[in-house]
């Protein structure tokens, strides 16, 4: 059986890599497809960074892509982390170069400490369909089970929610269990690229209760003290009753940090960013863009108010717009005083519409049963 990453190193910072721009699949719900031109990084930046991660102090290195391992020299670059003193190196892979033995052998003696495999059905006909790649489900599988063996090596699995294997999540991740996977990350798809053509097919819509049943079936399985179970951009009130499943909010840092340039236009100038448009409903960083809207036409944004039921009113903490677009002091505002959310009660209570609810970083540890709605006539 795999090693679990538990305890200080889960949350420990790590130095992001990108090795490849180029995947051996194409899966439905890619959205970094029009980045994908084959390219693979230069020797020489690829040293650079990386001594500019151990620079920062970081131990931590993450090679990721498109498909890392399609990189030719990807077993000198883990060779090569690992001399730079790294020490613990991951890497974010489909998996299926490493059903070749020689192969995952050669990764794990340069150093490789932690396999990410993303693994997004649980039988072929499910995965080989998302994936677009037929045969692509059993050699993953196979390379999983021979990374599961291998001593001292970490091993997890990511798995992109999305319509197509929302109904068989729970047994999905059975499936892995059994097959000896402790550690799970589940995703929430990213509405772009491939996963926003293919949108009719592969989004599903939590707010209604057969599919927020089916992910919380599924999720039903974090309560057993053997899994680790991780979720990304999944929206906290989707995680009503699994509030320590709700994902940090400094994931809202860090989102801020991947686009920070753009950001700074769009807060400084009013250049708004290409991404925006009909996608904004369903991405994770909908609220912060709307805030930095909002920041720009008032000239300032206070703290959200609540939870009233608590007698608690907020911070009454004001942030203002500078000549500089200080876009990670505002990210740092944002997290603290409006990344709020409100529980199912919520919409029960009098004071509803003058009540923001609760910040999310109180709510993953006060959890949303906290919050009792006030009787009374609504206004």
């Amino acid at each position: 059986m795999g090693e679990v990453d538990t305890g200080q190193g889960a949350a420990e910072k790590r130095h992001w890599v990108r090795l490849t721009r180029g995947c051996n699949q194409r899966c439905l719900f890619c959205h970094d497809r029009g980045a994908q031109d084959g390219a693979v990084a230069e020797w020489a930046a690829l040293r650079r960074d990386l001594a500019r991660g151990r620079r920062r102090g970081l131990r931590r290195v993450v090679l990721s892509g498109g498909e890392p391992t399609l990189h030719p020299d990807y077993l000198r670059i883990v060779a090569l982390a690992r001399g730079l003193g790294y020490t613990h190196i991951q890497t974010i892979t489909n998996g299926r170069r490493f059903c070749y033995p020689d192969f995952l052998r050669a990764a794990v003696r340069a150093g490789l400490s932690e396999v990410t495999f993303s693994l997004h059905g649980h039988t072929a006909a499910l995965h080989d369909r998302l994936t677009r790649v037929p045969g692509s489900f059993v050699q993953a599988l196979a390379a999983l089970r021979a990374a599961l063996a291998v001593p001292g090596l970490i091993v997890s699995v990511d798995v992109v929610i999305n319509r197509l294997n929302l109904p068989v999540l729970r047994e999905l991740l059975e499936f892995y269990i059994k097959v000896g996977v402790r550690e799970f990350d589940l995703l929430a798809l990213v509405p772009f690229g491939d996963a926003w053509d293919n949108r009719a097919d592969l989004f599903c819509d939590f707010s209604r209760p057969c599919d927020l049943a089916h992910l919380h079936r599924a999720l039903r399985l974090a309560r057993r003290p053997d899994l680790h179970i991780f979720t990304n951009r999944l929206r906290p009130d989707y995680l009503e009753g699994f509030e320590s499943l709700i994902q940090s909010p400094d994931k809202i840092l860090d989102e801020v940090r991947g686009r920070r340039h753009l950001l700074a236009r769009y807060m400084g100038s009013g250049r708004v960013p290409g991404c925006a448009g009909e996608a904004c409903p369903q991405c994770f960083m909908r609220d912060f863009c709307k805030d930095v809207a909002l920041l720009r036409r008032r000239g300032r944004l206070a703290a959200k108010v609540g939870p009233l039921c608590l007698g608690e009113k907020g911070s009454g903490e004001v942030f203002r717009r500078g000549p500089k677009a200080d876009v990670p002091a505002f990210a740092d505002f944002f997290v603290r005083a409006r990344f709020f959310a409100k529980g199912s009660a919520c919409r029960l209570c009098a004071w509803e519409k003058r009540c923001d609810g609760m910040s999310v970083r109180e709510l993953r540890e006060k959890r949303f049963s906290v919050l009792k709605p006030v009787r009374g006539k609504r206004g």
